[in-house]
């Protein structure tokens, strides 16, 4: 390898650079016994010149001994540069360019310094040779990695190269740690631009990197030559709610994103759900890494699965599933991936794709730190309720309602003031305009306007606890009138206020009234946009609407379990079976009614 590609993979051209080293030996891994906890650790040789090559050797240890060993970890997968060798006990071993840097990065002047990462210290390279043995090494490897983490005196986390002005930040933060003040100072200007590009760094986006930060003493972040510790990188940013950071069109903010892994780190017990929040945004090389990153986090859980990367994908998607769903006796988990299609074959129909990324029409309330429910809310699952052969879980419900038509779905590709998106508005408007027999007093146009959002927080109370329970009465006009109101005009296509509006515009007379509208558009859009996206907008035969998966089809079953936190759409296979197509809003859904009904039955329902 030249000189000028080294010196292009530092990220820095007025930058020493090590030589590339070639011994004219490749270096081969010696297998790691399997019956006992034996791991590599690298020792990596001091550099007395930054112009020195990367030299190491791997030794061989064992996890419950006192090694003073940390583990440095990069986002080292799927990158497209060459493979730089480096020099591990006097053969040449080809690594990522990103190790590479990261090795230049962290290796001392004076001393050896003692590593583990799994790109070095665990065999990596597969060919048709080795590939079983590999695999073999590689399971019982990850399923020591509590062990190894936990055993580091610290992690090392290279995000990359100095970029977009990232020296801005750590300058900011050597700034507020000289002045040891109490409350650091935000960023501002040019520096807190390069805080948001700084926060979009791929390392944050790794499934694994939520894991390797709760189990570690300690980290620190390196970037470039500068560095600071993990629990300051936030400590200078503002952020939005956690169940607001994800835009279907926009994708996650990156600063809250950064702040939801803060959090999940610090805690020594989290939420599962809390963590599907942060790692639904992540890339996984590997489908089965979501799962196993979620299997290591202080969630609680027994989970009794083993880390075996030869499982097949879609039963270790159902093992992880059924655990959580007896563990919570909810549904809680069938919520959390809305409704992008799934790409993991033979799945049933009732078992999330945890490998999606950044999935679209995930509902409102499922992750809304600010919902209220009556505390006679049906939270749990019904007693019988069974995972039987051949992929069936029975779980007990009722019919509510049966779709009447649905229209198309509002995809990505319909960005809001597009022609796309206003011919789908208009069949959405024109759907709902068309329905007759609604069973609610409100006008259309208040229903649609609270529909697009989701909102259903007038369905949730009760007017007092003693039985029959009674839903709180819903106000003749929504609340998030006026919010649809300045939304319509931007966007509406005229035909509901053609059918029924009898509120008058409001006045732009005024700069504050404009400044209210405006921000009644701004809040209206998010809501929507992030409510919308991804389902259709259909109507049912008992006279409601509501936004339903992109699958769903006429004739469907709208259908509430106990243990969800929003009906479901069923639909019947012929077999006395039912396929789950996902989870709806159902405008004016008393549930409390429902479950209360003595004309409705409460049946077992066998999903697969």
């Amino acid at each position: 390898m030249s000189r000028n590609t080294a010196t292009h993979l530092s990220g820095a051209p007025d930058e020493p650079v090590p030589w590339i080293e070639e011994t004219g030996k490749p270096f081969y891994y010696d297998p790691l016994p399997t019956g006992d906890d034996s791991i590599r650790l690298l020792e990596l040789e001091p550099a007395l010149s930054p112009e020195d090559p990367i030299r190491g050797k791997l030794i061989r240890a064992k996890c419950n001994k006192s090694y003073q060993y940390e583990v440095l970890s990069c986002d080292w997968r799927g990158l497209t540069k060459p493979r730089v060798p480096i020099s591990v006990n006097g053969r040449t071993l080809d690594t990522p360019s990103e190790i590479w840097m990261a090795l230049q990065r962290v290796r001392l002047q004076d001393q050896p310094r003692l590593i583990w990462t799994d790109a070095i210290c665990i065999n990596q390279k597969f060919d048709s040779q080795d590939q079983n043995a590999n695999d073999t090494e590689r399971d019982c490897q990850f399923s020591r990695l509590r062990n190894i983490y936990q055993g580091a005196t610290g992690l090392l986390v290279w995000l990359g190269g100095s970029e977009d002005n990232s020296d801005l930040v750590f300058e900011h933060l050597d700034n507020c740690r000289r002045h040891t003040h109490i409350n650091w100072c935000l960023y501002t200007g040019e520096a807190l631009v390069a805080s948001r590009q700084l926060s979009r760094r791929s390392w944050f986006y790794r499934a694994q990197s939520a894991q390797e930060l709760a189990l570690s003493k300690k980290a620190t972040i390196l970037c470039g030559r500068r560095q600071c510790a993990w629990l300051e990188i936030m400590k200078c940013s503002t952020f939005l709610g956690m169940n607001d950071y994800y835009h279907p069109l926009k994708g996650p903010d990156g600063i809250t994103h950064l702040q939801h892994l803060r959090e999940l780190t610090r805690n020594r017990r989290v939420q599962l759900r809390d963590i599907f929040l942060w790692i639904r945004h992540c890339r996984a090389d590997d489908p089965r890494d979501k799962l196993v990153g979620a299997m290591m986090m202080g969630t609680g859980i027994q989970f009794g699965i083993p880390i075996d990367y030869s499982q097949d994908v879609a039963q270790l998607f159902e093992a992880f599933t059924q655990k959580v769903i007896e563990s919570s006796q909810s549904l809680d988990a069938l919520h959390w991936l809305g409704t992008t299609q799934k790409s993991i074959d033979k799945l049933p129909s009732w078992v999330p794709d945890y490998s999606i990324v950044n999935p679209v029409g995930t509902l409102p309330r499922i992750f809304s730190q600010s919902a209220t429910y009556s505390v006679h809310y049906p939270f749990k699952l019904l007693p019988g309720f069974e995972f039987r052969p051949g992929n069936i879980l029975a779980i007990k419900g009722r019919f509510v309602e049966k779709i009447e038509t649905v229209a198309d779905e509002l995809g990505k590709e319909a960005v809001p003031g597009t022609q796309t998106f206003n011919s789908i508005l208009y069949g959405w408007e024109s759907l709902a305009s068309s329905l007759s027999n609604k069973r609610f007093p409100q006008e259309i146009a208040d229903a649609f306007g609270d529909t697009l959002i989701g909102n259903d927080e007038a369905d949730l109370s009760i007017k007092d606890d003693t039985p029959p329970y009674l839903r709180k009465s819903r106000p003749p006009t929504s609340w998030v009138a006026d919010q649809f109101d300045a939304w319509y005009k931007q966007y509406g296509t005229g035909v509901l206020k053609k059918v029924e509006s009898s509120r008058a515009p409001a006045s732009l007379d005024g700069w504050e009234q404009r400044e209210r509208v405006n921000r009644h558009l701004r809040w209206y859009s998010h809501r929507m946009e992030t409510t919308s996206y991804g389902r259709k907008f259909f109507i049912t035969d008992g006279g409601s609407m509501g936004l339903a998966p992109p699958h769903a089809r006429r004739g469907d079953y709208i259908v509430f379990f106990p243990g969800g936190k929003y009906p479901f759409v069923l639909r019947a296979r012929g077999n006395g079976t039912y396929e789950l197509i996902g989870d709806c809003f159902l405008y004016d859904f008393d549930v409390f009614a429902l479950l209360q009904d003595e004309g409705s039955t409460t049946q077992e329902f066998l999903l697969t």
